[in-house]
């Protein structure tokens, strides 16, 4: 009983041994101090005076009344609050029974809080020299001046700026900056409780200075040269000229060269390859890029050309590839190395080999190559001969082989044309070791081969030879010599070695036999093949006779020819068996001690042998043998309760018979001993002990019944064989059980055991379970659960940050209540709860976690928009973000600030910037933004507006020129766009420049009269529109040729001679003083006779042309007349 107790105490539990045991009160705790490392933070020390209590209890008083704030686990001696600005402090321990006194009272007081962290700063690029910062004041201490530090990139190193003094609208302006670099930005405030943290960091980039660089253009002028052009609009500050290798190569800087300089030459170029170019100005943005592709060289000639003969049909070359710019190679062929070559195929570049194919046999061909690309081809290489091959010797075909007898084979073929012998040749396997066995003459179309071994397989094969040369061998062909049959086996002997076998035996007097084959006669002539034998055998035995039965043998042995005479005939007679196996083996228990057994009579028996076992599969053993006739028997002296199998089998003179069906049977059983000493023991308040003492060495089980007043029993439970122990469990709390055991077997049941009682203990309250957190305010959270126990006195409600956070009690509620309202939250925050119920005993485990997060409230609106132009299509916001809820931003755009604004995107949260691009330039943009999450969209912030700068004019398009007079060039072109100011026209006499300035015009004339120009000459037109913001780029070249014009006049024929044109006719009148044979002629400018008119003309006469059929254009009429001319331009409408 003592180790009972003893338990229960280890168990926590008193059981009504002692349900509220004195606990002695511990010392309360001393020497409480402690320290404030910072504004809002007190570290806590104390001497730990028990070593029982439960935990510790905090309590701080602020104003004249002390309230606990915390807890810590038991002998901890620490505690830091940090949710303080200072106070009075004091401690007690805490034990399962009570608290005891409190510690010294402590005060302290924290040191001035420090300001909070710059919130919101923005950078804003006021020009390329000026970068202005804005900022937000942290929450905490008041500062009394800012530290801006300045980096060139976020995570990079960041040195002092400038320090200014507290502003309640903070601002900055940078004017150290220099376009095209990037500036980052960190400010934190300073105080005399400190510095705050550094503000988030915000970076800008202030633009490059337009470049005055302008028109740049590159020129190809040869394989390895391309020369540079640019014009210059203002005062250059120094000129650098970078280069890259086609669209995506690294620029590198190739030359620099003086402010006014305007042409560059860049030589030593690799050939066909796009070179690209841009000018560095200082302290400027880069130039335009222009690209230009040098021209292409002829490859280099191929060299160390070999002409190698491989068939009678084929000829291979190869070559040395001496360039790398080729785009193929020509192969030329001729029929000796100064006769007329022709081109007779082309290979890709790179390529260094190339076989001729179907070419003649025993022919020479020569051959030469050149490289080709667009520039051009190389010199050929050295010409090269080779003479094809003589055809080959062909091979026999159709080569078969027939074996006509045993010793000779018979080879037949087909032959080869010319052949002056045969090789013939035979193998043992057909793969290796083939020998020379004849050599027919060359018309042979056959060969027998004689004197070979019978019954052996034998290969040929065969090749032509003429002129002393072999061509390659015919196929293989093989044949078999026939077997003869083999000899007949003698002195062939019998034995009858048992009932039910007979064993031959032989002399084998063969030696190419395949098998015997065993023949058995039940008279000496009705014969029957019985068996086979191997090759070489000499015995064979018939297990397939029957018992007191005469035989009669032959053998004989066989192979592929046949089979040989029959050996001579044996005979013998089979002795008599053993008697069969017993049937119908039964066996049925009489008693607890005794089992009968009966079978069916077995015929030929002298005795019956009659086997026990403990299992029917081995072990066993003979219990009785008896009398051949006798059908049954009865075993005796048996154990209750236990299977017992059975065999018999019968024996005779010629051996033991085979065993019978086994029987089993299986002795009755008694009931057992009813078991002894039965106990009872508490183990805890759901469960109870059983033990007893087992009597018995037969029962099955043990069956366990309880009663709540020891009359009414049921049962409960059963126990296996042989157990003395039994747990009880399910039980309710602080209820008494009574309990008796009984014995069971297949006999029945034992008698009961003596009966026993025990009472549980009460027991701690169930854990709540289905515990919910609902959000019902944004700063409240009403909890339900479901009260899993009828004992508790109340529950306990905890709260923490997270599910794995630190759980602090926040409230408790009575018995019985499901519910409890947390008030007071922070909105848009998560919290987590557990609930425990409790009673006299102690605690439940506590309920699951239950979360929930109190809804958000719409963001604060952002601040200080700011829009900046940076392009003609693009413009940059800014703006400060003044909420930490937000989702993201919308951005509105309007045409002005009082105008109808629309929603063109969306800004991630804690975002600051946009960029809004694919403008139009010279328009007015304004803008809006507003900050938006879950619960709703803040208000909107003041509009900002920035004006795109004007953008250069578009491309001119469709420029034309065409010749206008003998010495003058139309040029027309579409109109341009609307914000081009002036046209400016540029000419050349080469398509690649230089192009010189001819004319500005206003931007509104699409046409250009070009005079005074020369003959013989092509000219290149290029126009460019210009506005304030610059220059277009320009339009296609478009060119037309002034030819020469040939005016012979005389005088006496000019002053008589009228000539003119009319709505597209020709009128010529002649004042002359004879008449005179006249030729007339009308030509194009470039002197392309379209007219042609013989005829004699009289003084004072006329003529007229038609010319409607004629376009448009410059033509010059000639009229010769007793060897003197008239030459005239006319311009056709």
């Amino acid at each position: 009983m003592q180790k009972a107790i003893i338990l229960l105490l280890i168990t926590g539990f008193w059981f009504g041994i002692n349900r509220n045991p004195v606990v002695a009160q511990s010392n309360a705790p001393t020497n409480l101090s402690g320290t404030a490392p910072a504004y809002n933070r007190v570290v806590l020390t104390w001497k730990d005076n028990s070593t029982n209590e439960t935990k510790f209890e905090i309590e701080r008083n602020n104003f004249a009344t002390f309230t606990k704030i915390g807890e810590v686990a038991a002998n901890a001696t620490t505690y830091t609050d940090n949710t303080t600005g200072g106070g009075t402090y004091r401690v007690r321990a805490v034990f399962a029974t009570g608290a005891s006194g409190y510690s010294n009272e402590f005060s302290i007081t924290t040191p001035p809080e420090p300001p909070g962290a710059p919130t919101g700063l923005v950078t804003a690029v006021q020009n390329s020299n000026s970068i202005k910062l804005t900022w937000n004041n942290g929450a905490g201490g008041t500062a009394t001046d800012y530290q801006v530090e300045r980096g060139s990139n976020a995570g990079g190193a960041f040195t002092l700026l400038q320090t200014i003094a507290y502003s309640r609208t903070p601002t900055f302006t940078d004017n150290s900056v220099t376009g095209g670099n990037q500036y980052c930005y960190r400010v934190r405030a300073r105080a005399s409780g400190g510095s705050s943290d550094y503000s988030a960091v915000s970076c800008a980039t202030p633009p490059l200075t337009a470049t005055n660089v302008k028109n740049v253009a590159a020129q190809a002028l040869s394989s390895s040269a391309i020369k540079l052009t640019w014009d210059r609009y203002g005062k250059e500050s120094g000129i650098g000229i970078e280069r890259r290798v086609g669209q995506t190569g690294s620029w590198s800087r190739i030359a620099s060269t003086l402010a006014d300089g305007g042409e560059y030459t860049d030589n030593g170029l690799n050939s066909n390859t796009e070179y690209c170019y841009r000018i560095a100005e200082d302290g400027h943005d880069y130039s335009s890029i222009a690209c230009a592709t040098t021209q292409q060289s002829t490859p280099s000639a191929p060299a160390r050309l070999t002409a190698s003969a491989v068939s009678s049909s084929q000829i291979n070359l190869q070559w040395a590839d001496l360039s790398d710019n080729e785009s193929n190679f020509q192969i030329e062929r001729a029929s000796s190395a100064t006769a007329s070559f022709s081109k007779i195929a082309d290979v890709g570049a790179n390529t260094t080999t190339f076989s001729d194919q179907n070419l003649s046999a025993s022919t020479q061909y020569c051959y030469r190559i050149r490289a080709v690309n667009s520039a051009g081809a190389s010199g050929y290489s050295d010409s090269q001969c080779a003479t094809t091959q003589a055809p080959p010797v062909g091979a026999p075909t159709n080569l078969a082989a027939t074996a006509t007898s045993t010793t000779q084979i018979n080879l037949t073929w087909t032959g080869v044309a010319g052949a002056a012998s045969y090789q013939l040749e035979r193998s043992p396997n057909g793969n290796d070791s083939w020998t020379k066995v004849a050599d027919p003459a060359g018309n042979a179309t056959s060969y027998s081969d004689g004197s070979l071994t019978p019954n052996t397989r034998y290969y040929y094969r065969l090749r032509a030879v003429i002129g002393g040369n072999t061509g390659p061998y015919s196929n293989v062909a093989d044949a078999l010599t026939p077997d003869t049959p083999p000899a007949a086996p003698a002195r062939l002997t019998i034995t009858a070695t048992t009932y039910n076998q007979v064993s031959l035996q032989w002399a084998d007097l063969s030696g190419n036999e395949t098998g015997f084959q065993i023949e058995r006669a039940p008279d000496g002539t009705s014969w029957t093949n019985v068996g086979d034998a191997g090759a070489n055998s000499t015995t064979y035995t018939d297990p397939t006779v029957q018992a007191q039965t005469h035989y009669y043998y032959r053998v004989r042995a066989v192979n592929g020819a046949g089979p040989s005479d029959v050996s001579n005939v044996v005979d013998t007679t089979t002795p008599v068996g053993p008697p069969a196996a017993p049937q119908n083996l039964a066996a049925k228990a009489t008693s607890t001690t005794q089992i009968a057994l009966t079978w069916t009579a077995v015929a030929n028996a002298d005795n019956i042998v009659i086997e026990r076992s403990p299992n029917g599969n081995d072990n066993w053993s003979q219990i009785q043998s008896v009398a051949g006739n006798t059908t049954s028997y009865t075993d005796t002296g048996l154990t209750p309760n236990v299977r017992y199998y059975y065999r018999i089998r019968a024996i005779n003179g010629s051996g033991t018979g085979v065993n019978s069906n086994v029987a089993d049977a299986i002795t009755p059983d008694v009931p057992p001993a009813a078991p002894a000493r039965l106990t009872a023991t508490v183990i805890w308040a759901t469960q109870i002990n059983l033990a007893w003492a087992d009597l018995s060495s037969n029962e099955a089980s043990f069956a366990i019944e309880q009663s709540p007043d020891g009359v009414t029993w049921t049962k409960v439970g059963d126990a296996p064989a042989n157990a003395t122990t039994f747990q009880h469990t399910g039980l309710s709390p602080n209820t008494k059980y009574y309990y008796r055991i009984q014995a069971v077997n297949a006999a029945g049941p034992s008698g009961y055991s003596n009966t026993v009682d025990a009472t549980t203990p009460d027991v701690p309250p169930a854990a709540p379970t289905n515990l919910v957190a609902t959000p019902t305010l944004a700063t409240q959270i009403t909890l339900v659960w479901v009260d899993g126990s009828a004992n508790e006195t109340g529950f306990e409600i905890e709260r923490s940050d997270s599910q794995t956070g630190t759980f602090t009690k926040i409230g408790e509620v009575g018995a019985n209540v499901t519910t409890f309202d947390d008030k007071g939250l922070k909105s848009a925050t998560p919290y987590c709860y557990r609930v425990l119920a409790k009673n006299s005993i102690g605690s439940s485990a506590y309920s699951p976690v239950a979360c929930a997060t109190t809804p958000d409230v719409p963001p604060a609106a952002p601040a200080r928009l700011t829009a900046t132009a940076v392009s003609t299509s693009q413009i940059n916001l800014t703006w400060a973000d003044l909420s930490t809820n937000e989702s993201g931003f919308e951005i509105e755009r309007s045409t002005s600030a009082t105008g109808t604004f629309t929603k063109i995107a969306d800004a991630p949260a804690n975002a600051t910037t946009y960029e809004d691009r694919n403008l139009t330039d010279n328009t007015a943009y304004c803008y809006r933004i507003r900050a938006k999450n879950a619960a709703g969209n803040s208000g909107y912030t003041d509009p900002a507006c920035a004006t795109t700068p004007l953008a250069p004019p578009a491309t001119p398009t469709n420029l034309v020129a065409q010749v206008f007079d003998y010495d003058q060039i139309k040029l027309t072109w579409a109109a341009l766009g609307a914000t081009a100011v002036t046209v400016v026209i540029e000419r050349a006499t080469n398509p690649n420049g230089p192009f010189a300035e001819i004319k500005q015009q206003p931007a509104s004339q699409t046409t250009y009269i070009d005079m005074g120009l020369q003959e013989f000459t092509t000219y290149y037109y290029r126009i460019k529109a210009v506005n304030a913001a610059g220059s277009s780029a320009y339009s296609n070249v478009a060119t037309a040729r002034v030819e020469e014009v040939i005016i012979a006049v005389e005088d006496e024929l000019e002053t008589h001679t009228t000539l003119f044109v009319s709505q597209r006719s020709l009128h010529v009148i002649t004042n002359w003083f004879t008449t005179a044979q006249t030729t007339l002629h009308i030509q194009t400018a470039n002197g392309s006779i379209v007219l042609t008119d013989n005829r004699k003309v009289r003084p004072a006469d006329r003529w007229d042309y038609n010319l409607d059929s004629l376009p448009t254009g410059l033509y010059i009429i000639t009229i010769v007349a007793d060897g003197r001319k008239l030459a005239k331009r006319i311009l056709l409408p």
